[in-house]
Formats: C-alpha cells, structure tokens, sequence
C-alpha cells in the first residue's frame, strides 16, 4: 500500500520525537548513553533509551527519512511476504514479540538521504561515514510506549535499516508511531529548505522544536514569547540545563540568542524578506512568530535531493 503523498518540502514528524532530551547539541563532546524518562503525552506515557545520545545531525537524518518516506513509501504489515520487509519487522526487535503494526519502508540512497540532511559534499567520505554513523545511532535507540491505565506497553527500536553489500540498496523502516504521524496521524512539518540554511546545531534543534510549538501564521506562547531559559530546556534537556554551571548557563544563552537570530536571517533570506519573525524584549521575553505557508513549499514540489540529482 502506498502512503499518502506529504508534501515533499515538508519532513512530518510525531511530536512525541521532539522529547526534551531526545536529540542535544552534541558537538565537541563525548556522547554518553541516551536516557530520556518516561513523560506523559496524549493519554500515554513515552521513554526513549539507546547506546549514545542523538544529536542535531541524527535528528536532521531522521527527518530526511520521513520526507522520503512520505513520497512514494510503502506501508506493511506483519504478514507482508517480502523478504525485505520481514527483515525490517526483525530488525525493529520489538519487546515480546511484534504487535502486527503496519510500519513505512522505502528503499533509499545515502545520496539523497545526505542531500536531504543537509550536505554540501554528499559524495565526501566524511558524509558517508556520518550517514552510517547517524543511521546505527537511530536503529539502536528505543522508544518505549507504555498506557498505564490497561497496561499496554510496546517498545522497539526507532528505525530499522536493512544494507544490501552486493547490490548497494538500502532499505529503512521506522516505528509504528511514526509511521502512524507520516502516514495519517498527528505530526509537525519541518521545511528541510530552512532547516538546510542552518550551521548551528542549536539553530537546527530549536527551529525544529518552535515548528512543533507554533502554527503556521501564529506566534510561541499565543503571543505571549518565552524565556531564554526555557527554551534552553528544549535544546539541551532538562537534566543537562539544570546541571549545568551558572557560567555554562550563560554561554548558552549567548548562543541561543545567536540560533535565533541565524534562524530569523537565514529564513528571510530564502523567502525573499518574508520569514520567521523573532524580538527580543526589554523584559527578557523572546518573541517569535511563524509566517504562513511559504510561496517556497508551493514552487517546489519534491525534496532537496530531488532538486539535487546525482551528478553521472
């Protein structure tokens, strides 16, 4: 079964992938263990665990799969007679054995996932040891979904990847929740346009974050903004945030301050003048509107790396 066609300029998303913690700026440190507690989140609770912390780049890889997934992907079942698709059920490792839940499955390329996520030089050795290295981070990373009222609990991994050594295919699978948000569920939409035009890490975690806080048109906190602080929490998580130093701390207000400004900068300059509008008040309160749909999302109908084809 084919899934619905998402609009390509768009990577969807399950809000609940967006979990404080889930995916920090990581650059020039040591990853540790991914841990993010069990939280509520529509009527459930939701856990994610994993060998190493995800970062913004793991995050940007994520969302190039669900915008490719949401063009031409496929969504199967348990009983599904392909021997791909089997594999990729497997390789999900779903605790107590596979609860039948269709997941979406595509056959990609690294050049386009890379293209996708960002990269100038998709064809670079670099690129392609970081796509490997983010793709084995996201299928060893967990999310636990646990309905405390009827005891209903189900965990797997995020994503699944099955690599063809003779042919050089590449087939990925993500997780029933997520596959429930690309296909007809609840999710956010993240222009990859903007997102790409980004060099900060912050700037690509707390532009991904307001684009799941703020609709199209509307402004954060229904114009009432946020405190430096607490969008600090979004980015970093609040385990790590309340941690951290008091001079820490002030660095990193000094660099969200930067991320807001490279977003609100980079996103005119790609509109023509007409993007993300963001103050920042006498009171400490940061201000920050989304614009409506772009003419951007209208003209180009299809992905980066469609955009982009592989040079011959």
């Amino acid at each position: 079964m084919s899934l619905r066609r998402i609009r390509p300029a768009w990577a969807p998303l399950d809000p609940a992938h967006l979990n404080d913690g889930l995916f920090v700026p990581t650059w020039g440190k040591r990853r540790g263990r991914l841990l993010v507690p069990q939280r509520p989140f529509g009527g459930i609770e939701i856990g994610y665990q994993g060998f190493e912390q995800l970062g913004a780049n793991d995050q940007s890889f994520l969302l190039a799969l669900t915008a490719q997934l949401g063009i031409d992907g496929l969504l199967i079942g348990a009983d599904h007679p392909g021997e791909v698709s089997q594999q990729l059920r497997l390789a999900l490792d779903f605790k107590d054995g596979d609860d039948g839940s269709p997941l979406a499955t595509k056959r990609i390329t690294l050049y386009s996932l890379l293209v996708d996520a960002g990269y100038e030089d998709p064809e670079g050795g670099k690129a392609t040891s970081d796509a490997k290295e983010a793709l084995n981070r996201l299928r060893s990373a967990q999310i636990r979904e646990v309905n405390p009222q009827t005891g209903w609990d189900r965990t797997c991994n995020l994503i699944a990847v099955d690599f063809s050594h003779i042919s050089g295919d590449i087939h990925v699978a993500v997780n029933p929740r997520l596959t429930s948000a690309v296909f007809n569920g609840q999710h956010i939409r993240v222009s990859l346009f903007e997102r790409n035009r980004f060099e900060s890490e912050i700037s690509k975690l707390l532009h991904c974050w307001l684009c799941s806080n703020i609709r199209l048109g509307q402004a954060l906190g229904g114009g009432n903004g946020a405190k430096l602080d607490t969008l600090a929490i979004h980015v970093w998580g609040p385990a790590d945030w309340e941690s951290a130093s008091k001079s820490t701390k002030t660095k990193r207000r000094g660099r969200l301050v930067d991320a807001l400004d490279e977003i609100k900068d980079q996103t005119r300059q790609l509109h023509g003048g007409y993007g993300w509008a963001i103050d920042h008040t006498s009171s400490g309160l940061v201000m920050v509107s989304r614009p409506k749909e772009l003419p951007l999302e209208e003209w180009f109908d299809m992905t980066p790396s469609q955009m982009r084809p592989r040079p011959k």
